[in-house]
């Protein structure tokens, strides 16, 4: 697998950052100077390094935009991350360029041209204007812009021509050293080649030698991707307040479709997120929302949402909503079914999920506690909490009932037999004693009890012969 790059360039990024691009004539500008003109603007006479007055003069309708760093760096790291969707190689070259190694994606989308035709759409979407650029090493894929067609990966050689082609003017050097490189009467790149690297770097410098050698593979030229954002964060504002959660629908379905393009793009899933309710009166409500288990869907996230939503009330109107997606999870496609049984039941996980939605019903899991009393082991956790670790002794109670009773409900005794609802239990002869002293209380003698409607019970006789129903199998 040999390696393949491409540059995207943004030749007008610095003046397209924040509106994209415009059909009336702009500039952008710094120190009275203009650094940059787009196509209306040159239309009209505008080029870089003229003063403005001078600009304004020949384009009366001139849009004059001064120049800010941190908004061209923030639109450049926006469209780097877009392209995430395509491979996890993905470096920015600032000011304006990003740099796509994508020789190790070419079988997940097809071959090389279905790669392409991706690369078109998004910059056929892409908000600013673009130029295409290829290589096999990333200085290469930065000169070589604006390729013919092609179906394939062109072969080393024609990569080396069109190097070879380039002029030495339009190269990325500094200046003084173009026309060093100039001064001899060479006027292309390829006329450098066959001179020996060493006499090449002792007559124009270590860093021209460095470079030539990267651009030519010769020398490893490393670049440090970009990781994706984490974690998900979004936030939509309102231009005017609400106080009718039923219209937060489709701000909430749209900030969980970028979550699930974000999820998908990753191979992630959440397992938790939460919504951030912004007020007018500065105050933020959290909602939390759990699922049973690590999914990505948005259908299935704004329907438990919306259930969690429903038990809301708004103290104050409602000026914007934020999503936190939390600690993603890696998706293991390997446990997924790839053939399910058509006829099998829905997994209980999505009933568990809207119960747990509903506070008013306290669900719970049962779960462990530190009480000596049968009545006091039994505590509730939340029922999409992450299970406790186990202990050692875990396992010394797995014949209990899972159904325990507290208090204890007591028994009616008729011929010294215990009933329950009105009916006779037979009890089993196995017997089991609880002796706590330290509680000042009797000891308890536990027996296994079957009623007549096959209820399977678990009961105890108190010192004072007095017969109670702690639980049931």
């Amino acid at each position: 697998m040999s390696a393949l790059w491409l540059a995207l360039h943004f030749p007008l990024l610095a003046l397209e950052a924040e509106h994209g691009p415009r059909p009336e004539p702009r500039v952008l500008v710094r120190a009275n100077r203009v650094l940059l003109a787009n196509p209306a603007a040159r239309a009209a006479g505008v080029e870089a390094g003229l003063r403005l007055g001078t600009a304004r003069a020949l384009c009366e309708t001139l849009e004059v935009h001064e120049a800010r760093a941190d908004q061209q760096h923030q639109a450049l790291l926006r469209e780097a991350r877009q392209l995430l969707a395509l491979t996890p190689q993905v470096c920015p070259a600032p000011p304006a360029t990003v740099l796509l190694e994508v020789g190790g994606c070419l079988k997940l989308f097809g071959g090389f041209k279905p790669l392409l035709a991706r690369v078109d759409r998004y910059r056929l979407h892409c908000p600013l204007t673009s130029r295409l650029g290829i290589g096999p090493t990333p200085l290469a894929a930065w000169h070589l812009t604006d390729p013919p067609p092609l179906d394939a990966p062109p072969e080393a050689a024609r990569f080396q021509a069109w190097l070879a082609d380039l002029p030495l003017a339009e190269l990325d050097l500094d200046e003084r050293l173009r026309r060093r490189l100039q001064a001899p009467g060479f006027r292309t790149l390829g006329e450098l080649f066959p001179l020996p690297r060493a006499a090449l770097g002792k007559r124009f410098g270590v860093d021209f030698l460095d470079w030539l050698q990267r651009l030519l593979g010769e020398q490893a030229d490393p670049r440090k991707p970009i990781s994706p954002p984490r974690p998900f964060r979004e936030r939509l504002d309102f231009d005017d307040p609400l106080d009718d959660l039923d219209r937060l629908s489709g701000p909430m379905g749209t900030l969980l479709a970028k979550l699930e393009d974000t999820l998908n793009r990753h191979q992630e899933s959440l397992v938790t997120l939460r919504w951030h309710l912004y007020l007018n009166n500065g105050h933020r409500d959290t909602l939390i929302v759990r699922r049973a288990r690590q999914g990505h869907d948005a259908a299935t996230w704004l329907d438990l949402s919306q259930r969690r939503l429903s038990h809301h009330e708004l103290s104050a109107p409602l000026l914007g909503l934020g999503l936190d997606g939390g600690r993603p999870r890696p998706r293991n496609p390997g446990l997924a079914e790839l053939f399910p049984d058509p006829g099998a039941r829905p997994p209980l996980a999505g009933l568990l999920e809207k119960l747990a939605g509903e506070p008013a019903l306290g669900v719970y899991r049962p779960d462990r506690g530190d009480g000596h009393l049968p009545e006091e082991t039994e505590r509730g956790r939340a029922p999409l909490a992450s299970a406790p670790k186990p202990t050692a002794d875990d396992g010394r109670d797995q014949d209990r009932p899972l159904w325990l009773l507290d208090p204890p409900r007591p028994l009616t005794l008729r011929d010294r037999v215990p009933h329950w609802r009105g009916r006779p239990l037979t009890l089993f002869p196995q017997e089991e004693r609880f002796s706590q002293p330290w509680h000042d209380l009797a000891a308890r003698r536990y027996r296994v009890a079957h009623h007549p409607d096959g209820l399977c019970c678990w009961v105890f006789e108190d010192d004072q012969a007095r017969w109670w129903l702690q639980g049931f199998f």
